[in-house]
C-alpha cells in the first residue's frame, strides 16, 4: 500500500502556524500560491488552501494500515473517548491534533519500520497523556 505520509520526517512545532506546516509536510500537501488570497491573513489563507480530499484519503489509508494492530486499537479507543465516541476513526483524528501529533507521528514511524511494540517510548507517553 502506497500511503501519502512522510513516516521518516522529524517533527517539531511550537505554535499553530508551525503545527499546520507540519501537517502539510507529513501529508505532502502542496499549496500553490494564489494571488487572489494575498489580501487575507495567513491563517485564513491556510484554511482555504487546505486539501481536505487528500487529507481524507491519507487518513483512510493510514487507518487501514494500522487498524488491526492491538496497540493502535488501544490508542484509537482512548483518543475517541476524549470526544465521547467509540469510533476508532474519530480517535485517529484526535491523535493528529496539536496535543498528540508529536507522539503519534513517532508511533506511526516506528510501526512503519516494523519495530513498534508496547515498550515504545512514544506509545507509552501517549497512553499516559490519554488516560
Amino acid at each position: 500500500m502506497n500511503i501519502q505520509y512522510n513516516f521518516n520526517d522529524e517533527i517539531h512545532y511550537t505554535n499553530n502556524f508551525t503545527y499546520r506546516n507540519t501537517i502539510r509536510k507529513l501529508f505532502t500537501m502542496i499549496c500553490p500560491p494564489n494571488p487572489e488570497l494575498d489580501h487575507m491573513d495567513e491563517e485564513s489563507r491556510d484554511e482555504l488552501t487546505y486539501n481536505e480530499d487528500d487529507m481524507s484519503t491519507s487518513l483512510s489509508q493510514l487507518y487501514e494500515y494500522t487498524k488491526d494492530n492491538e496497540l493502535f486499537q488501544q490508542l484509537y479507543d482512548l483518543a475517541a473517548a476524549r470526544m465521547f465516541s467509540t469510533e476508532r476513526e474519530i480517535g485517529q483524528c484526535v491523535l493528529f491534533s496539536y496535543d498528540y501529533l508529536m507522539f503519534f507521528h513517532y508511533c506511526l514511524a516506528s510501526f512503519h519500520r516494523g519495530d513498534f511494540n508496547k515498550d515504545n517510548e512514544y506509545y507509552l507517553l501517549l497512553i499516559q497523556k490519554l488516560t
